[in-house]
């Protein structure tokens, strides 16, 4: 099985624990935020600006970030970005404890901190093809992704519970500190990155023309952006959904999004384990039924329901994002991959920077409303898949 021989790859191995340590940090600052953001105004609204925050941030600097990935070595770029991160959560966590955070400031942070996530996320998904190689690059990426997700099954009803119990503080230092720790455990790989010519045939506009004269890239980019904005932009809004869905509190809303990492794990486990598999076909298959989840999710009975559903639409964002993330390297030359990891690390911001209009239309029009109508948009995109199909034969 691909997943063992993954796991006899010693770098690998130390990049998966590290990583491993990060989601359990990134989830807890996550739903920290995330709850600090909606307890602050009171406002879907809010919730939706702050993410804007990160968005345009993220969006704007994305292709820098593919540039940094190609010309210097992922791990130091990797390293330097979360250390830079994990002080902007420090410092959060300390105003929150001297009762001097505001809207404009946590908007701020924010801001600088999706500066970081451009620069951190093209070397953190390019790094892994350079441990793996091609060959077993589709269930490398399916193993890290599920790494972090099964982390993600647990660490953000942790940090609910730390919230609930101790403080939001208490739950952005214990970020700080995981940060640390896998910074810690990445500095064995330090050296590790593989550096490629830089040629100035290859600069930033030729560079994205180059990219996106490919069919597959532009079909790619438009299934990208629907599943960052309509699916994962749900962790946006997710404090509304637990809070106005569910009549659920800070617990609550930490177990949503565990069973969101639940799903993501085991469908990331699944395809990491799969000796053989159809890209194209996994990949319809999972936009055409993360568009059915939607639906049904908009009319949840209950709260148990809901995070059954919830666990199930994100298992199938996640088999997605896998199949995505291994097409779209393999369809330019190595020292093109920064850039066009880049592309969908763009759309994970833009994901974040229509949070603003997402929380409005919730505020407006109701958030059950939004999600009903989000998965009909998925549904009409998913024939999109088959040509994406056609370009890989």
């Amino acid at each position: 099985m691909p997943i063992f021989e993954l796991l006899k790859i010693r770098n690998f191995k130390i990049y998966l624990g590290a990583n491993s340590i990060n989601e359990i940090g990134f989830m807890c600052r996550l739903t920290a935020i995330g709850w600090l953001s909606y307890e602050l105004t009171d406002s879907p609204l809010f919730v939706g600006t702050l993410a804007a925050a990160t968005g345009v941030s993220m969006s704007l600097l994305s292709f820098f970030g593919g540039i940094l990935a190609d010309r210097y070595s992922k791990p130091k770029i990797i390293i330097i970005s979360k250390f830079m991160e994990s002080l902007i959560i420090l410092l959060i966590g300390v105003l929150i404890q001297i009762n001097k955070i505001d809207e404009l400031t946590l908007i701020i942070l924010m801001f600088l901190n999706g500066i970081l996530a451009a620069i951190y996320v093209p070397s953190r998904i390019g790094f892994v093809k350079e441990l793996s190689g091609t060959k077993l690059l589709l269930p490398a990426t399916a193993l890290d992704f599920g790494v972090m997700t099964f982390v993600g099954t647990f660490a953000p009803a942790l940090a609910g519970l730390l919230i609930d119990k101790i403080s939001l503080s208490f739950t952005l230092y214990f970020s700080f500190v995981a940060y640390i720790l896998h910074n810690l455990l990445m500095l064995p790989l330090i050296n590790k990155g593989q550096k490629y010519d830089y040629s100035k045939d290859l600069q930033i506009i030729k560079s994205i023309k180059y990219i996106f004269n490919l069919n597959i890239i532009k079909y790619l980019f438009i299934i990208m952006l629907s599943i960052a904005i309509l699916i994962f932009g749900l962790e946006t809004l997710s404090p509304v959904i637990a809070k106005d869905m569910f009549n659920a509190g800070p617990t609550g809303f930490g177990i949503l999004l565990s069973s969101a990492g639940f799903g993501m794990a085991v469908a990331c486990f699944t395809v990491a384990s799969l000796k053989s598999i159809n890209i194209s076909k996994l990949l319809t298959v999972s936009i055409a039924g993360g568009a059915i989840t939607l639906i049904l999710f908009a009319f949840s009975p209950n709260f148990i329901v809901g995070i059954i559903l919830f666990a199930i639409l994100f298992s199938l964002a996640a088999a997605s994002e896998s199949a995505i993330t291994t097409l779209i390297q393999t369809s330019v030359p190595d020292n093109m991959r920064g850039k066009v990891i880049s592309i969908q690390t763009f759309t994970w911001g833009i994901s974040s920077l229509t949070g603003v209009l997402s929380g409005y239309l919730s505020q407006q029009f109701g958030i059950i409303l939004f999600i009903f109508i989000s998965g009909i948009i998925l549904l009409t995109i998913t024939p999109i898949t088959k040509l994406i199909a056609k370009e890989t034969k």
